[in-house]
C-alpha cells in the first residue's frame, strides 16, 4: 500500500486531502456543510473485529463524518453481495473475502451495482482451536490433520454457498489431503460424498458464521475452525499456521495452479457452480448505489493509503504492492492514483478465474 498521491475529494462536510499529512497520507479541512454523514458498510463476517476500528479511526479525523456500528454489516461474502444486488439496503463501501466476488456477483452481467474492484490484500487460512480442549494439547503444524480427526473433534465452518470461507476451508482439507496422501480421508471425515461435490457435513462438522468463530471456540460449541488468520489475530484466538501449499496465502502462478486442483460444488442462483480453490484475496469496491458515493471512495482511499498499511500487516495481512483491479481504467483517480500507477491489472493467472 502506498501513500495516496496529494488530491482533493469533496465528502459531505469535509475536504479530504491525501498528501504529506496525518498518518503520512491525510489532511483534513471543514468544508462549509455541517449537516453529519453516516458512513455505512457491508463487508466479510471476518472483518466484524477488524473494520469497525477503522471506520472509527477513519470518522475522528474527519469532520461531520460518524460511523456507528449499528451502520455496518458483516456476514458471508457472497451472502452480503446477494443483499446489494437486490437492492435491499444501500452502503457506501463493500469489503470482500474473495477477489472473485465483486466481479462476477456484481459487474456480471451487467455492472449495476459495481463496475470495479481493487485487490489490496492476501490473507492465509490458519487453524484456529479451543485453548481448553485437551484433546488438541499437542496439535502442531506436523500434525494438526490427524488430531483434528479424533473422536469427539468438532470443526465449525461457514456454509460454502453463502460464504468463500466455506468454500476455502473446503479446499484447505483437500489440498492437506493430497500434500499428506490421505487419498481424500481428511475431507471424507468431515464432509459426506466425494471431493469436488456438493459439500454435506457429518456429524463431526458443523456450520457456524464466521463472524462468530470465536464464540463458537471459547463455549465448546466447536473444537476447531479453518479461518482468515487476520481474524484469528484479532479476536485472539489460538492457532497454528498451515503450510504454503495449504493456506491459500500464495500469489504466485504456481501457488494458483496448486490451489486450482481443490474444488467443491455451491449452490448458485437457482442452480450449482463449481468453485475452484484460489489465493485468499480482499478486495473493495464502492457500489454504485451508495447513499454516498463520495464519502464511500473517501473511506476506500484511507483503507488503501499509508496510514492503515502497518495496521493491515498486523493482523495478518499481505498488503499488495501494487493493488490490483479487475477493471483499472475503470478504478477511481482517488484510489488509483494519477497517472494509474498505483493499480494495475489482475495478473493473467487470476483474471483467468473471473
Amino acid at each position: 500500500m502506498r501513500p495516496l498521491l496529494f488530491r482533493a475529494l469533496v465528502v459531505g462536510a469535509v475536504v479530504v486531502v491525501g498528501g504529506a499529512g496525518f498518518a503520512g497520507g491525510w489532511l483534513l479541512k471543514p468544508a462549509a456543510s455541517s449537516s453529519p454523514e453516516t458512513l455505512s458498510v457491508i463487508a466479510a463476517g471476518s472483518l466484524a473485529p477488524i473494520l469497525p476500528a477503522f471506520a472509527t479511526a477513519y470518522a475522528a479525523t474527519v469532520p461531520g463524518v460518524q460511523a456507528p456500528v449499528s451502520a455496518q454489516l458483516y456476514e458471508g461474502s457472497s451472502t452480503a453481495a446477494s443483499s446489494l444486488a437486490g437492492g435491499h439496503q444501500p452502503y457506501d463501501l463493500f469489503v470482500a473475502a474473495d477477489f472473485r466476488t465483486i466481479p462476477s456477483d456484481l459487474e456480471t452481467p451487467a455492472p449495476t451495482v459495481a463496475s470495479w474492484e481493487v485487490v489490496f490484500a492476501s490473507d492465509p487460512i490458519v487453524l484456529a482451536y479451543a485453548k481448553s480442549d485437551s484433546t488438541l494439547g499437542g496439535i502442531s503444524t506436523t500434525n494438526w490433520w490427524t488430531d483434528i480427526v479424533k473422536p469427539g473433534v468438532i470443526l465449525g465452518v461457514p456454509n460454502a454457498s453463502a460464504d468463500p470461507l466455506g468454500a476455502n476451508a473446503i479446499f484447505a482439507l483437500e489440498l492437506q489431503d493430497a500434500a499428506a496422501s490421505l487419498s481424500g480421508a481428511l475431507y471424507g471425515h468431515f464432509f459426506d460424498g466425494s471431493e469436488g461435490a456438493l459439500a454435506e457435513p457429518t456429524s463431526s462438522t458443523l456450520y457456524v458464521s464466521e463472524n462468530v468463530a470465536g464464540t463458537a471456540l471459547s463455549s465448546g460449541e466447536v473444537d476447531v475452525y479453518l479461518i482468515y488468520k487476520s481474524y484469528a489475530v484479532a479476536d485472539h484466538l489460538k492457532y497454528l499456521n498451515l503450510t504454503a501449499g495449504v493456506d491459500l496465502g500464495g500469489t504466485s502462478a504456481s501457488n494458483v495452479s496448486a490451489y486450482a486442483s481443490a474444488t467443491t460444488t455451491v449452490l448458485s442462483g437457482t442452480g450449482t457452480k463449481l468453485d475452484k480453490g484460489a489465493p485468499v484475496l480482499f478486495s473493495l469496491t464502492v457500489p454504485s448505489t451508495a447513499s454516498s458515493v463520495a464519502l464511500g471512495l473517501s473511506f476506500a482511499a484511507y483503507l488503501l493509503s499509508n496510514a492503515t498499511a502497518s495496521t493491515w500487516a498486523s493482523y495478518g495481512f499481505a498488503p499488495l504492492v501494487p493493488q490490483w483491479s479487475d477493471a483499472p481504467a475503470r478504478v477511481p483517480a482517488i484510489l488509483s492514483g494519477s497517472p494509474s500507477t498505483g493499480v494495475t491489472g489482475l495478473p493473467s493467472y487470476l483474471g483467468a478465474l473471473l
